[in-house]
């Protein structure tokens, strides 16, 4: 990974998929954050989202940044709201904030997806859940997604 290089004053970074942290959300679910403050992003915060066949993230909003989501791998089933569709590769939704969403792999193989959030000038992302009404950062060790209960 890149140490980062100033132009003008300005950071910069390549940031080699394989050198990305890997962050486990549960369930499975591995995230790889890319563009977030500790590149010096002020404005963004991304990365990339690893889903294994049947893993699912629960619904959940973000009060404070909107939200793109692009599937790069895989098939992704995408709620928002009451509105639902099924996503193959280089399909994209953007979600406003506060809006309640999930997505889940319910294809036959893992899945990527890019997601990007747009937030104020140097704040953090944050997710709320909507089951238990928690709202944690984006990234900290309370941003975990539990199994789902056994019907």
């Amino acid at each position: 990974m890149s140490k980062g290089d100033s132009v003008v004053g300005k950071q910069i970074h390549f940031l080699a998929y394989k050198e990305l942290p890997s962050v486990s959300r549960g369930v499975g679910i591995v995230n790889h954050p890319v563009a977030t403050a500790k590149q010096g992003s002020t404005r963004i915060h991304s990365g990339l989202t690893e889903l294994p066949v049947g893993a699912a993230v629960p619904n959940h909003s973000h009060p404070n940044a909107e939200e793109q989501v692009t599937v790069l791998k895989g098939k992704v089933r995408i709620k928002i709201g009451d509105k639902q569709r099924d996503c193959e590769p280089y399909d994209s939704t953007f979600i406003s904030g506060d809006v309640p969403h999930e997505f889940s792999n319910i294809g036959d193989e893992p899945a990527l997806v890019m997601v990007i959030y747009g937030v104020l000038r140097d704040q953090n992302v944050t997710r709320t859940f909507t089951e238990s009404g928690m709202t944690v950062e984006i990234g900290s060790d309370l941003d975990r997604f539990p199994a789902p209960e056994s019907a």
